[in-house]
Order: structure tokens, then sequence, then C-alpha cells
């Protein structure tokens, strides 16, 4: 109790402020819309601005959080390998660094509800019901828009995370097991860099340019197939008849078994469904470079024509 209490207070109130170029733009923009709009607009596009930078707040908060999970993963992770039994390792280690980063994960987590909650009209992120052929956010597609479907699978993925740390702490069993989440945000380091790229006005320099968007979508496949390939491996080999499951069944209790399943079934459907994702905002991204470096030429090959000089 007294770690989550700790890690919620750091995360809460250890927030990142607004960057000095975003003070400006803002104070710019306030002059601008004070110089050629009624009150009633500037107070609107005031608010507008401030859930922009709760929300790019948020963002900042959420990679702090995915460097150290990612960090504190990888190093428990990598401890398993000395042991005698590696998989053992993997399937029931706990200890107090377990705690520690298990409680922070809690706190993260339940914060993050009250935050998507908050900036749930940005959720959607250029998402539609069409993308990926209908596909990519079927079916609740047919019921709902974007930023609700993003809305509920977020509340769903983060309720279910913290009953999985909640019963890790509380049973000390299948430690091992949830360090597998903690390795889950190596991927996110680089989907929120390109989150809050989005969010910026104008557009970062590697959006723009089709070749450092396909980079960074290649580093973004390559970190989900190390961060959470592994998990998926792990399941895989704990099942299979053999050593595996018999390490599973003398390792792990009955019930824990049982949600040992529950729990790989639900976020392996997860992340069947953020690849499907990530193929839609990879798409959007070199779309958007593309166009814009079609409008690029356009303008350059305008101001040629239009320039005598040029022309003579």
């Amino acid at each position: 109790v007294g770690w989550l209490a700790l890690w919620l207070l750091l995360l809460l109130f250890v927030l990142p402020g607004e960057l000095p170029g975003e003070r400006a733009a803002a104070l710019a923009h306030d002059a601008t819309a004070d110089a050629a709009a009624c009150a009633a607009a500037a107070a609107a596009a005031a608010a507008k601005r401030c859930g922009a930078n709760f929300y790019r707040r948020k963002l900042r908060r959420m990679q702090i959080f995915a460097c150290l999970s990612s960090a504190s993963g990888l190093a428990l992770f990598c401890a398993c390998f000395a042991a005698e039994e590696p998989l053992v390792q993997m399937l029931s280690a706990f200890g107090p660094e377990h705690q520690v980063f298990f409680a922070m994960s809690i706190s993260h987590w339940a914060l993050n509800l009250w935050e998507d909650w908050q900036t749930r009209k940005f959720l959607g992120q250029g998402l539609s019901g069409d993308d990926g052929g209908g596909l990519a956010l079927f079916p609740l597609n047919l019921l709902c828009g974007p930023h609700q479907i993003m809305l509920v699978m977020y509340f769903l993925h983060h309720t279910m995370t913290i009953l999985a740390y909640s019963y890790s702490l509380a049973t000390h069993q299948m430690g091992g097991v949830m360090v597998q989440g903690l390795m889950f945000e190596m991927p996110v380091l680089l989907m929120l860099r390109r989150e809050l790229g989005v969010a910026c006005d104008p557009l970062p320099r590697w959006l723009t340019h089709e070749e450092s968007v396909n980079a960074h979508w290649l580093l973004t496949y390559a970190l989900f197939i190390i961060g959470r390939g592994t998990s998926l491996a792990l399941w895989f080999f704990s099942v299979l008849p053999g050593y595996g499951s018999e390490r599973l069944a003398e390792e792990l209790r009955p019930g824990d078994v049982v949600l040992y399943h529950c729990f790989a079934v639900f976020f392996t459907t997860i992340n069947v469904r953020i690849v499907g994702l990530f193929f839609c905002w990879h798409g959007q991204d070199w779309r958007r470079a593309q166009d814009l470096f079609k409008a690029g030429n356009a303008a350059v090959k305008s101001e040629r024509t239009a320039d005598p000089e040029v022309l003579g």
C-alpha cells in the first residue's frame, strides 16, 4: 500500500509542463484570438488549448512510465537466465523488486483511467470506422465512433492490468509472468513519440518524410516483437506437453493456472488488435508524408513558373 501511494503521488504531481515553444505558441495564439475574435470564441479556443496541453502532458508522463517499465522489465527478465531453471523464474519469481515495480504499474494504470477519460476526444488519433477495410475497429465500429471505441479498449486493458498486478501483489504468485507486462511498454515508447508528433502543429520533421516514417514504424514493429513476443513464446512453451507444462503445473496452483491462461488469452487478443492499429497508423503517416512531399514539389514548381528570372 505504501509503494502504491508513493508511486501515485509521484506520477500524479511530477508531471511535465508545457515546453517553452508550446507556451510561446499559446501566447501568440491568444494575441491573435483576442484581436480577431470575440470573447466567447477566445474562451472556447483557450479551453480547447487547455485540453490539448493536458493531453500532451499525459503523453509525456506516459513516456516516463514506459521508460521505467521497459528498463525494469528487461532487467528482471534477463536476470531469469542466471537461474538454474530460467523457465521457473519466468513463471513464479517474486521479490521486493517485483513489489516496487508492480505497485508502480498499478498506480500508473489507475491514473491513466482518469487521464483517458479527461482526454477522450483525442483518443481516436485520426482513425475511422473504415480503416483496415473496416476490420481495425470491428465489431464496435458498427455501434460507436473511433473515440468511444478506443476509450472502451483502453478501459478494458487498464482494468485487466490493474487486476493482474493486484493479484500478483496480494498472493506473491506469477511474479515472473507479470514481468512480461512491464516489457509490454517497449513499443509504447515509439507509439507515444508518434502520438505526440501528430498532436503538434506544425508536425515534427520526421513525420513529413516517407523514409523517416517508415524507419520509425519498422523500429516500432521490432520493439513490439521483442517486448511482447516473449510473453507469447513463454505462454506457448508453458502449455506444450513436456517440460513446460510440467513446470507450470508444479509452480502454480490450479487457480493460478486458470488465471494465467485467462490473462494470456486476453492480452494476446489485445496485441493482435494493436498490430491492426499499427498498420492503420503506419498507412496514415506514410500517406500524409507522401502528400506533403507532393505538395512541396507542386509549390516549388509553381514558384519557378511564376518567377520571371527562372523563366528567363
